[in-house]
């Protein structure tokens, strides 16, 4: 933006021109700065091979891909698509993927597509539509290389990304050199096929010197059985387990790997940096978050004009990265690691915990023995010296005093015990100093603590190791205190112990805060564990980490088994899916979520449940994982279907009577009395001028008898809409409101848009009524002139709105009062699983929508 400045010649008599010019100056730069932060559009289609939700590590891709491109000038339109091979791996899937895709983005043509897995790059090279062969690619998380034929028919470049099994099997070999057997486990999805034929063929070299046993082909609960029975000096090599044989699914590293690592009683190591969790031990790991950072950069430089063929294709930087949990508990050591390896999860030292407190205490006992030791070798200058230390132990207790420490000066020749610091607080002692011998001080520890105090003392003075303890001492008040105390022996020239100096810090409201935190986890488990209903938690993995007693009677299985996924495992496999994705869905969103599935009981009968969950935070406001309970509700689901069944019956016999009667109305009465219109008019033309009184009254019965057969035939129509019957919902729709108009006077503005045809029959069937029933309230109860009725397919659902602007009324009143009419309208949406709003104020009119997913409609009809 550039800088304007202005110079203008004035007079007193134009003093308000420089203000209008100033005023007119500041809007110029204001629209310039506004007009400056507009930005240049572009589009750009992002296809991983199995979605976020499946698979942690294209989450990880997709995520550092979003983070680089706003580093772009431009404003990024960002589309992203899946192929998800996990539950759609068969060809017609992916063959409807991509005519849908091409028909999607035809009008929206993308600036640039990112491919991120192998799968997608092959979807995007077997495109023969100019729409993707004519568009810059970039890819990455692809295995091995980029074929000549797909480098000239696209233009393309990206990162390589590479497994490395060899690498992490010479590292599980230098850690645990007496290795002699090797189990490769794996699944049976087209995914898994992949990642289980690279670990194969670096392995092949090995199979001369190492027993190789390759579990890809079982079932989940098969598979963990072998991993709990493995020989000694034996590695596990995770692939990817995506579906078992079983052709149960997983969702990768947050499902199958903590099954796998729970299970094998041996070391697991795998491939990429997202299945380094819940006990793996890691190798030389793929880092796919910063595969799709170099991917994002990439694709920032072709948005700025360069081209994919400029741009050298870049091959993924592998990492060593264990963690130090499962290094730990298998006993592997961190010096056999790889040099350059990242070391994860390593837990706080006790100096990286109390390095403040330990140093301000050496400190103090630093200076402390420096003024003894000068008070000793300046004898001759006592007064002075001891003018200076008085002076000195006062600002050092000064120091102590504000931190809450007590320090300590025994004297062990002498047996004398000198104490300074905050012994108001520690000990109930009012004085900032005293002197005691050390039997005093035993009287002060507490008799249970007694005997580990002075064993620590007697131990450190024999190895001339620092004292540490943790104990608790009586104040004079009776009150208990915990502190942790530690101290340094001094020793004279021949050896002999002469002083000990030490620090104590009070730990009481510690001590006193995980006994809090103690009891009330005991108190809840209590608590749940006689609970009637089902309890269990989880981590912020996901994992659950806990299921109350009612729920492992429900199940008839121990704990362990329960834990991680292992709840999962009861599941009915046509419930799974749909849990999996609102469980994980309601996570990552951090909200509360309910919902019903069937699970597997102890005697193996599958109960209805309705779980309910809700995030749990810890104090300082972080998330810390889920809470939720489980209330079997098998016998209201069966009600509930029963009643449905019934109301689908009683709806249908309905039907039926409407049709006959319409039939008979149509058939019978309505001819009947066509026929008697008929005779009075011949009567009439018969008798002539001779009775003109007569002749009139027959012709006043004749447009009776007439209107009143008008009047049979609408309500036969009413009854049974042949037009919606041999037409279709729309024309049936519409038809109805033509009729409704001319016979009520009200004017009916009917509309429609995107309605498939072939509507089933109970679905069409179910609007129409939704229509007749809130057009007849309109009429009955708003006194509106007009009314809008508008039918349209929208997101996947048969949508109908009847919108009037009439008296409205209170949704607030009894459901009794909305008449029979809305009860009606409900029962029929949810017969068929939709659903039915109503939204009216008193005096702003009403408006009703009805919703009916059509695949439900269409499973229903067939």
């Amino acid at each position: 933006m550039r800088d304007h400045r202005f110079a203008i010649k004035h007079d007193e008599a134009c003093s308000s021109i420089p203000i209008l010019l100033k005023l007119l100056c500041l809007l110029l730069i204001f629209v310039s700065s506004a007009g400056a932060q507009l930005r240049q559009t572009r589009r750009v289609l992002l296809i991983n091979d199995l979605g976020i939700v499946s698979s942690p590590g294209f989450a990880e891709v997709d995520q550092a891909i979003f983070s680089a491109l706003q580093n772009s000038p431009y404003q990024i339109e960002l589309y992203q698509e899946s192929l998800q091979l996990t539950f759609f791996p068969d060809e017609a899937s992916q063959l409807a993927f991509r005519e849908s895709l091409i028909h999607k983005y035809s009008q929206r043509k993308p600036d640039l597509i990112i491919a991120a897995g192998s799968a997608s790059l092959k979807f995007v090279a077997e495109s023969q539509e100019s729409l993707i062969r004519d568009t810059p690619v970039v890819f990455c998380a692809v295995l091995g290389d980029i074929s000549d034929e797909i480098k000239s028919r696209l233009h393309v470049t990206g990162v390589l990304g590479r497994l490395q099994p060899e690498e992490t099997l010479r590292a599980a070999l230098h850690l645990l050199p007496g290795t002699t057997h090797v189990v490769v486990v794996g699944g049976m999805g087209k995914f898994d096929e992949g990642w289980e034929r690279i670990a194969k063929q670096a392995f092949q070299n090995y199979e001369s010197k190492l027993d190789f046993t390759y579990l890809t082909d079982l079932t989940m609960p098969d598979l963990l059985d072998r991993l709990r029975h493995l020989p000694s000096n034996t590695i596990v090599y995770h692939t990817s387990i995506a579906q078992d044989a079983a052709g149960r699914r997983f969702i990768g590293s947050a499902q199958s790997v903590p099954l796998v690592a729970g299970a094998a009683n041996a070391p697991v190591f795998v491939m990429d940096n997202v299945d380094l969790r819940a006990g793996t031990v890691g190798g030389s790991l793929v880092n796919w978050s910063d595969d799709g950072r170099v991917a994002g950069e990439i694709a920032v430089r072709i948005l700025n004009g360069e081209r994919p063929q400029d741009i050298p294709i870049v091959m993924s930087n592998n990492v060593y990265m264990f963690d130090w949990r499962a290094l730990k508990r298998w006993g592997l050591k961190e010096s056999n690691l790889p040099p350059g390896s990242v070391v994860l999860n390593r837990q706080a030292t006790f100096w990286e915990l109390y390095k403040r407190y330990v140093i301000t205490g050496i400190s103090l006992i630093l200076l402390e023995a420096f003024l003894i030791f000068a008070l000793l070798v300046q004898r001759a200058r006592r007064r002075d010296a001891e003018s200076t230390l008085a002076i000195t132990n006062d600002r050092l207790r000064t120091a102590i005093d504000s931190g809450k420490f007590v320090g300590w000066d025994f004297n062990v020749k002498a047996g004398e015990n000198h104490w300074f610091g905050d012994l108001q607080g520690m000990f109930g002692i009012p004085s900032h100093t005293y002197s005691a011998d050390l039997d005093e001080f035993r009287k002060r520890v507490h008799p249970e603590d007694r005997d580990a105090v002075v064993q620590a003392i007697e131990k450190a003075k024999e190895t001339r190791e620092p004292y540490v303890a943790e104990f608790r001492v009586n104040r004079n008040d009776g009150e208990v205190r915990w502190i942790i105390a530690q101290g340094k022996f001094r020793y004279s020239s021949n050896g002999i112990p002469e002083r000990m100096l030490g620090l104590a810090v009070d730990m009481t409201d510690r001590r006193r805060a995980q006994e809090l935190i103690q009891e009330s986890e005991e108190r809840f488990r209590l608590v749940a564990n006689t609970a009637p209903v089902l309890i269990w938690m989880s981590d912020t993995d996901k994992l659950c980490t806990y299921v109350n007693k009612t729920w492992l009677d429900f199940r008839g299985r121990p704990l362990d088994a329960e834990l991680g996924n292992g709840w999962t495992e009861g599941i009915h496999p046509e419930d799974i899916t749909l849990s999996l994705n609102t469980y994980i869905g309601a996570f990552d969103r951090r909200e509360p979520f309910n919902m019903r599935y069937r699970i597997r009981r102890h005697d193996g009968e599958y109960r209805w449940l309705l779980d309910i969950g809700v995030p749990r935070f810890n104090p300082d406001g972080s998330f810390a994982g889920y809470i939720g309970s489980c209330v079997d509700v098998t016998e209201r689901k069966l009600a509930e279907d029963a009643m449905t069944t019934l109301s689908a019956r009683l709806i249908e016999a309905q039907e039926e009577e409407r049709k006959r009667i319409a039939r008979e109305l149509h058939d019978d009465y309505n001819q009947r009395l066509a026929m008697t219109a008929i005779d009075l008019e011949r009567l009439a033309e018969n008798i002539g001028d001779s009775s003109p009184d007569a002749v009139d009254k027959l012709y006043e019965l004749f447009n009776r008898v007439s209107e009143v057969g008008a009047d049979l035939h609408s309500l036969s129509h009413s009854l049974h809409s042949s037009t919606l019957e041999s037409l279709g919902l729309v024309a049936g729709v519409k038809g109805f409101c033509k009729e409704f108009a001319e016979q009520q006077g009200i004017q009916v503005d009917f509309a429609h848009e995107n309605v498939p045809r072939g509507i089933p029959g109970d679905a069409a069937l179910c609007m129409f009524r939704i229509a007749q029933e809130a057009l007849r309230n309109v009429k009955k109860h708003s006194g509106a002139a007009r009314a809008e009725v508008r039918l349209e397919w929208l997101s996947e659902k048969l949508h109908l709105s009847i919108t009037d602007s009439g008296k409205g009324f209170d949704l607030t009143e009894p459901d009794s009062d909305r008449g029979i009419g809305v009860h009606s309208m409900e029962e029929r949406l949810r017969v068929l699983g939709g659903r039915l709003e109503i939204t009216s104020h008193p005096m702003q009119g009403t408006r009703v929508d009805a919703w009916l997913p059509f695949n439900v409609a269409r499973q229903h009809a067939s």
